[in-house]
C-alpha cells in the first residue's frame, strides 16, 4: 500500500483500499487482484509463448477426474480397438455419480450454514443501538447532582472550591462528592431506563472536566477530576444495565467468509466434475458410434465376400459343366454316321452349337475376371474405411488430451484462486462505496482532521508566523471535495479491477478469441470435422502441429475432408465396375439364348436324320442319350446363371450400403469427444483468419 502514491489523492486511495477490504470481505482472489492492480496501475499485456506450453521430457502429470485417479488412465488406454472396447464405462459413471452426490450434500450443508450466518449478521446489524448522552444532557446531570445543599450547593461553588480542594473558596462539606454520587442516581435513571440513551465514560469525564473547569489538570491539583471520574462510573453502571450497544459481527463475518470460500470450492469441484462427466459420456457415445460402424461395415463386407465367393464357385461349376457338354456333343457328333444330306446338316448344326458354346465359355471367363477384380476392390475399401475410423479416433483422443493439458495448466489455476464461470465479481465489490459505513468513518476522521487543522492548529501557527510559517501544513482544499475525490478514486479502482477480472473470466470460454459457437461447431462436426477441433483453436492456433496438420481437418479449409471425398469417388468407381459386370452378364445371357436356339436347330436336324436314315446310324440309342444329357446340362446352365444374377444383385446392394455406412460414419459422433470448455488463447488482440 505504500506504493500507491504520494500526495492527498493517493492518501485517500490508501484509506479506501483499507475500507474496501473491510467492507467486501474479499475472497483471496479479489484481495490479491486488488493489491496487484494498486501496485501496477497500467494494464498488463499478457503474451503466451510456445515454449511455455512444452511438456517436460518425463511422463506427463496424472489427471484426476472427480478425484478418481483411475478414470483418466481407464479412458485413455492404448487407442486400439480392443483396449477401447474394454473401457469400464459403468464403473467410471458410478464413480463420478457418487462423487457428485457427495458434493451435492456438502454444498447443501454449506448453503444452509451461509444462510444462517447471513441472517444472524443482518439481525445484529439491524438491532437498535442506544444514543450516547449529548454534552447538554451530561451537564444537566452534573448540575442536578452537585447543586443540592448536602453537596456543593451550586456549580459555581464546585468550580471555585475545586470540588473541596483545601485552600480554595468557598469551603464545602467533606461529604459533598459522596452526596453528589448519590444524587446523580435518581436523576440519571429516568433517562437510561428505556435504553434510548447510554453513557460513555470517556465522553462523560471529558465534558464534566470542561464543565467544572478541571480540563488539563490532574486529580491532586483539582479534586473535580476525581469527582468527574466517580460520577461517570456511577452513571456508566446504570447505563450498562439498559443500553444497547452495537453488536460486533466481526467473528461471524470471518466465519461467513470462510464458509463462502468452502462453498465456492465445493461448487467449483462439482462444476468441474459435472463438465468432466458430460464430456466423458459424450466421448463414450462417440466411440461407441464409431465401433458400431466398424461392426456394421465388417458384417456387410463379410456378407458381400461370401456371396461373391459363392458366385465364383457357381461360375466355376458352370464352366466345368459346359466342358462336359462339349464332350457330350463331341460324342454325339461321333455317333452320327452316314452320308445322307440330313446327317451332314445335323453335323453342321452341332458344329455351330460348339462355336456358340466356346463363345459362352469366353464370356464366363470375362465375368469371372470381373468378379475377382470386384473382390479386390472390396477388400481395399474395407481397409480404407477401418483406417479412416481409427484415424478419427486418434485425432479425437489427441484433441482430448490437448484440452486437458490446457485445463490443468491454464484454467485450473484460475479456478483455484476462486474465479470460475459462475462467479459474479460484483458480489465482492460495491457499486456505490460512498454509502458504506467505512466511507462515513473515513469522512468523520477527515472532518476531525480538517476542523482541527483549519481551526485551532491554524490559530497557533499564525501566532508564530513571524518566526516560522507553518500555515502551509494546514492549507487544505475544500473538505467535501476531498471526500468526494476519495469516493471517486476508490470507485474508479473497483471499476478497473472488475473489468480486468471479467476479462480474465471470459477466457474460461473455450471459444474465446474466435467467432465459433456451440451451434456452429455442431454444424462443422455434422459436415465431417472431428469433435473438439474448434475448441482447441484458441490455444494451439500458432503451433506447427495445428497449422501443419489439425487445421487440415477443417471444413472448407483443409485437405483431409477432400481426401475423404476422394474415397467416396472410389466407391463410385467400384459401382462402375459392378455395372461392367452387369453388362458382361447381359452378354452372357444373350450367348446362352443363342446357344439354346442352336441346340433346338441341332435337335431338329438330328430328328430328321434319325427319321430318314435310321439304318445308316449306329448307336441310335447313344445319340438320343447324349442329346437328352445335353438338354439337361443346358437347363442347369440357365439355372446357374439365374443364381449368378441374384448373387451379383445382392453384392451391388451391399456395396451401396458400404458407401452409405462410410459417409454416415464420417459424419456421425456429434455427441462425443470431450467438449473442451476450458481453452484460452492469447489475451492480446484477436486471432487472424485461419
Amino acid at each position: 500500500l505504500k506504493h500507491v502514491g504520494s500526495g492527498p489523492q493517493h492518501t485517500n486511495e490508501f484509506w479506501y483500499v483499507v475500507c474496501a477490504f473491510n467492507m467486501c470481505h474479499f475472497h483471496v482472489l479479489a484481495w490479491a487482484t486488488l493489491l496487484l492492480s494498486v501496485a501496477q496501475a497500467d494494464r498488463m499485456t499478457v503474451e503466451m509463448h510456445d515454449h511455455h506450453l512444452k511438456p517436460s521430457d518425463g511422463e506427463p502429470a496424472a489427471v484426476t477426474v472427480c478425484e478418481d485417479d483411475a478414470i483418466w488412465e481407464q479412458i485413455m488406454a492404448s487407442p486400439d480397438v480392443g483396449s477401447i472396447r474394454a473401457i469400464p464405462w459403468q464403473e467410471i459413471t458410478n464413480s463420478m455419480t457418487n462423487y457428485l452426490s457427495n458434493e451435492a450434500l456438502i454444498i447443501s450443508n454449506l448453503d444452509a450454514a451461509v444462510k444462517n450466518l447471513k441472517e444472524e449478521i443482518e439481525m445484529k446489524k439491524n438491532a437498535e443501538v442506544s444514543s450516547a448522552f449529548s454534552d447538554e444532557q451530561i451537564q444537566t446531570l452534573i448540575r442536578n447532582s452537585i447543586s443540592t445543599e448536602n453537596s456543593f450547593g451550586s456549580v459555581e461553588n464546585a468550580v471555585g472550591s475545586k470540588c473541596g480542594k483545601p485552600g480554595n473558596k468557598p469551603r464545602v462539606p467533606f461529604e459533598a462528592s459522596t452526596h453528589a454520587k448519590d444524587n446523580i442516581v435518581p436523576v440519571a435513571q429516568p433517562l437510561l431506563s428505556t435504553g434510548e440513551f447510554k453513557s460513555e465514560t470517556k465522553k462523560f469525564v471529558s465534558v464534566c472536566k470542561d464543565f467544572l473547569g478541571a480540563k488539563d489538570q490532574d486529580e491532586l491539583d483539582n479534586y473535580c477530576v476525581e469527582v468527574c471520574s466517580e460520577l461517570a462510573k456511577v452513571v456508566q453502571g446504570l447505563s450498562d444495565q439498559k443500553s444497547n450497544s452495537k453488536m460486533d459481527t466481526t467473528k461471524l463475518e470471518k466465519t461467513l467468509a470462510a464458509k463462502n470460500i468452502e462453498l465456492l470450492d465445493a461448487q467449483k469441484r462439482r462444476g468441474q466434475c459435472q463438465q468432466s462427466k458430460q464430456n466423458i459420456e459424450g466421448f463414450r457415445q462417440y466411440l461407441e458410434s464409431l465401433d458400431a460402424e466398424i461392426i456394421k461395415r465388417h458384417e456387410a463386407v463379410r456378407k458381400a465376400e461370401i456371396e461373391l465367393d459363392s458366385a465364383y464357385w457357381a461360375l466355376d461349376d458352370l464352366e466345368k459343366k459346359l466342358g462336359e457338354q462339349n464332350l457330350l456333343l463331341s460324342d454325339a457328333e461321333t455317333l452320327l454316321q452316314g452320308n445322307k444330306e440330313t446327317v451332314k446338316e445335323a453335323r453342321e448344326a452341332l458344329a455351330g452349337l460348339q462355336g456358340d458354346e466356346d463363345k459362352f465359355i469366353e464370356l464366363i471367363g470375362a465375368a469371372k475376371s470381373n468378379l475377382e477384380e470386384l473382390r479386390e476392390e472390396l477388400a481395399n475399401m474395407k481397409s480404407a474405411a477401418n483406417a479412416v475410423l481409427e484415424i478419427k479416433k486418434y485425432v479425437s483422443a489427441t484433441a482430448l488430451k490437448m484440452g486437458y493439458f490446457v485445463d490443468l495448466v491454464v484454467r485450473k489455476p484460475v479456478r483455484d484462486i476462486g474465479l470460475v464461470e459462475s462467479t459474479n465479481v460484483w458480489d465482492y465489490f460495491e457499486e456505490d462505496v460512498s454509502a458504506e459505513s467505512c466511507s462515513a468513518t473515513y469522512k468523520k476522521k477527515l472532518s476531525d482532521f480538517h476542523q482541527y487543522c483549519t481551526g485551532p492548529a491554524m490559530e497557533q501557527f499564525k501566532k508564530i508566523k513571524n518566526f516560522v510559517d507553518l500555515t502551509p501544513i494546514c492549507t487544505l482544499g475544500d473538505e467535501e471535495k476531498i471526500a468526494s475525490e476519495g469516493d471517486q478514486a476508490v470507485q474508479t479502482r473497483i471499476g478497473m479491477l472488475t473489468k480486468d477480472m471479467k476479462e480474465t473470466q471470459s477466457w474460461l470460454d473455450p471459444f474465446k478469441g474466435t467467432a465459433m459457437t456451440e451451434e456452429k461447431e455442431a454444424e462443422m462436426v455434422g459436415q465431417g470435422e472431428p469433435e473438439g477441433l474448434r475448441q482447441i483453436t484458441g490455444v494451439y492456433w500458432r503451433t506447427q502441429f495445428y497449422t501443419g496438420y489439425l487445421k487440415e481437418w477443417k471444413v472448407g479449409r483443409g485437405k483431409f475432408l477432400g481426401l475423404l471425398d476422394a474415397l467416396t469417388k472410389s466407391v463410385e468407381s467400384l459401382e462402375a465396375d459392378v455395372l461392367k459386370e452387369e453388362n458382361s452378364l447381359s452378354k452372357l445371357k444373350g450367348a446362352l439364348d443363342k446357344t439354346s436356339t442352336s441346340r433346338e436347330a441341332a435337335q431338329k436336324h438330328l430328328d430328321a436324320a434319325l427319321a430318314d436314315e435310321q439304318a445308316t446310324l449306329s448307336g441310335k440309342e447313344e445319340v438320343e442319350q447324349a442329346i437328352a444329357e445335353l438338354d439337361e446340362e443346358i437347363l442347369k446352365a440357365k439355372n446357374l446363371l439365374t443364381d449368378l444374377e441374384d448373387i451379383l444383385a445382392r453384392a451391388i446392394e451391399m456395396y451401396k450400403q458400404a458407401k452409405a455406412e462410410l459417409i454416415r460414419g464420417h459424419a456421425e459422433g456429434k455427441d462425443g469427444v470431450m467438449a473442451l470448455s476450458q481453452l484460452q488463447g492469447p489475451a492480446v488482440g484477436t486471432l487472424p483468419p485461419l
